[in-house]
């Protein structure tokens, strides 16, 4: 073993081998898993033990790696680099990461100038930033034997979790763009007494630390409370059995959780005054034909994005799965009936969700991709956001997939088929992304996310039932509906939660936030772990807690399965 190295035990997501891991006892009973350690060589730490900080002590601290989150553009050769101590760096417990002798620069760009954004088509996001090249991937295309509407593949039927596989035409209106590297300071929850309001965000953070990390590859997080960023996090690795520390940096798939960005570029291309909610899907995209065509012509904006097309559940979304181009997709509408007129009922979908892609690609003059990015990616600082599978292979920290092969974790290629309906699975972002996306939907920049964008699509419109939010067993959610891009419910005794989650190969998101309470909370990895099923409701059943420690919020999570 080379000098410096020591050999470690990292519990690491190995959920069905016969003899468990005694320090995962506990969360194996809960989910009905065994786990066994995974050992890895990683390089020894020469820093010294962390002891806890006084409470006033952690706070300036925190503050000062917020504020350095929070500033745009940062400009590498101007900046005043921060160095932030151990105690702001090191999580308040033992998780399985990488641990480093050097300091960790809060804010700064490694190898990278001011962050530049060009007009150009094929815009390079960080001009001086290196550029790691994406190679094109190229497949025969598949063309699908049947036509007819069947039911969706199994990958499809959670509407929020989605199956892949390759064709050779993804992502055509995705730029490729420049990935910076970036270099963010990790933010660890202050500790408070049990009891103290803000005790919820140690608490959830030493949850996912202790309970969700060591039985997945990797995780991110972020939690807002008070509307601050109080806790960004990233454990494990971006690889499975590598040395790969998963940061906070560490870009991963968002799945369903695009449709936000779709629902709020929407509201933006509204607010400009270039279309409205009432817009047609035909006055706008006239070669899009229906079965029945007085309910197509009566189709509109605000419809397809609160999932109340009228067409039936997962329309065509089996397609998506064999290969068949987005174009020959949207051409076979014309052979399906609607199950309801436009409106009237709610039925998930991706395929007509995203026509609403290429209505703001008519109406702004741009693709959709470069409409989001210039006015949500750039706007909130979001750095290493993008759309495409190109730009996610070009992400220098990027998360590989991993599915289970029944006894541990094993990396999966990442195959681009979800990447051609852009709109409602093609983001590609960080936890650092996300947090800033999480204070704009918070309302925390107006100047970027006013609300007269906001207010529209976080409000309930097409009204819907728990089971179809996927909030069964939860009692205390109630009142759900669709908004646009994102999902409405009410929990114990409060209300208007926002939340939307995505599921493809290899990948895990969720996403909740409530303005009113200005609580929120990001979930990333690079798993298809189970732990996401209930990820919202355990955070929110701990805020609950923590305002009323005697009381118990009615839909209190059950246990994992």
């Amino acid at each position: 073993m080379a000098n410096g190295e020591k050999r470690v035990t990292v519990p690491i997501a190995l959920p069905f081998q016969q003899q468990a891991s005694s320090a995962a006892t506990s969360v194996a009973a809960a989910q009905g898993l065994q786990t066994t350690p995974y050992t890895q060589t990683l390089a020894a730490s020469s820093a010294p033990a962390v002891q806890q900080l006084p409470v006033q002590q952690q706070v300036i601290q925190q503050q000062t790696v917020q504020q350095q989150i929070a500033q745009q553009p940062l400009v590498a050769s101007s900046a005043t680099a921060v160095n932030v101590p151990a105690q702001v760096l090191t999580p308040a417990i033992g998780v399985p990461v990488v641990a480093s002798t050097s300091s960790v620069s809060a804010g700064t760009l490694v190898g990278s100038n001011a962050l530049a954004v060009n007009s150009s088509s094929t815009a390079n996001r960080n001009p001086a930033a290196p550029t790691v090249a994406a190679t094109p991937q190229q497949s025969p295309k598949v063309v699908a034997q049947k036509s007819e509407l069947r039911r969706p593949s199994a990958s499809a039927l959670d509407d929020e979790r989605v199956g892949e596989e390759k064709f050779d035409d993804e992502e055509p209106g995705a730029a490729t763009v420049t990935i910076p590297v970036v270099t963010t300071a990790p933010i660890s929850a202050l500790r408070y007494p049990a009891g103290h309001p803000e005790a919820f965000v140690a608490e959830f953070e030493d949850y996912v630390a202790k309970k969700v990390a060591p039985f997945v590859p990797g995780v991110a997080i972020a939690v807002v409370s008070g509307g601050q960023i109080k806790s960004l996090q990233g454990y494990g690795v971006r690889r499975a059995g590598t040395r790969e520390t998963l940061t906070p940096d560490t870009v991963f798939r968002l799945a369903s959780l695009s449709k936000s960005f779709a629902a709020t570029a929407a509201s933006e291309l509204v607010n400009e005054g270039k279309i409205s909610w009432d817009t047609t899907v035909t006055s706008v995209l006239p070669d899009v034909a229906f079965k029945n065509a007085r309910y197509g012509k009566q189709l509109t904006f605000r419809n397809v994005l609160s999932q109340a097309s009228g067409l039936p559940r997962h329309t065509y979304s089996h397609f998506i799965d064999e290969n068949m181009s987005y174009a020959e997709i949207v051409r076979r509408l014309r052979y399906v009936n609607f199950a309801c007129a436009p409106g009237k009922c709610y039925a998930y979908q991706n395929v007509s969700y995203s026509l609403a892609g290429e209505m703001i690609k008519k109406k702004s003059g741009m693709s959709f991709e470069k409409y989001v990015e210039k006015n949500i990616f750039d706007p909130l600082g979001m750095r290493t956001a993008s759309y495409g599978l190109s730009n996610y292979n070009a992400s220098p920290n990027r998360a590989a997939p991993h599915i289970s092969n029944g006894k541990r974790w094993i990396p999966t290629a990442v195959t681009p088929n979800w990447y051609r309906v852009a709109p409602a699975a093609g983001v590609n972002a960080s936890i650092v992304d996300m947090s800033k996306f999480l204070l704009g939907q918070m309302g925390k920049r107006p100047e970027a996310l006013p609300p007269s964008v906001l207010n529209p699509i976080q409000s309930r419109v097409t009204k819907n039932t728990p089971a179809q939010n996927y909030y069964s067993g939860h009692k205390a959610a109630v009142n759900t509906a669709y908004g646009m891009g994102w999902r409405v419910f009410d929990y114990g005794r409060y209300k208007n939660f926002v939340h939307h989650g995505g599921h493809v190969k290899g990948f895990r998101t969720e996403m909740v936030f409530n303005r009113d309470l200005q609580i929120g909370m990001v979930f990333l990895t690079n798993s298809e772990s189970r732990f996401a099923k209930d990820i919202i409701f355990k955070f929110l059943d701990m805020y609950e807690s923590s305002r009323n420690p005697a009381r118990t919020t009615k839909g209190k999570t059950a246990k994992a399965q």
